[in-house]
């Protein structure tokens, strides 16, 4: 399986999560923004991001797919309309896309975990 793959798998496991959230509550009563974007960073980050150290360094390739799977649970976040950009919608979330945030997890695990020195540049 290759990170393609894996990140696919993932992004349809983190939507269904959302989907199932979505039916506990209505369009008009249900969750806070509060609490909708802490599922989102506790739950569905977490989901996405699981063994993202191994596959981070590829992460030029295929930004865009990691966009969409953001963006559904960006636009339940937000309440924003569906033209509002996902770069927008991420401001306004006050959320990292999720390129950075993968790559962020990686370099935690490599220092925290594997005791890995990180060179910059």
């Amino acid at each position: 399986m290759n990170w393609a793959h894996h990140l696919r798998k993932q992004g349809e496991k983190a939507l269904q999560h959302h989907r199932s959230l979505l039916k506990s509550a209505g369009s008009t009563w249900g969750f806070s923004q509060k609490l909708r974007r802490r599922l989102y960073t506790t739950v569905t980050e977490r989901t996405l991001a699981h063994e993202a150290s191994a596959w981070s360094e590829n992460l030029t390739q295929r930004l865009g797919e990691k966009s969409s799977i953001q963006r559904p649970f960006l636009l339940n976040i937000t309440g924003a309309y569906r033209t509002t950009s996902t770069a927008a919608l991420q401001v306004i979330a006050g959320l990292m896309p999720l390129h950075l945030k993968f790559k962020l997890e990686s370099e935690y695990v490599r220092i925290a975990r594997l005791r890995q020195i990180i060179v910059v540049g």
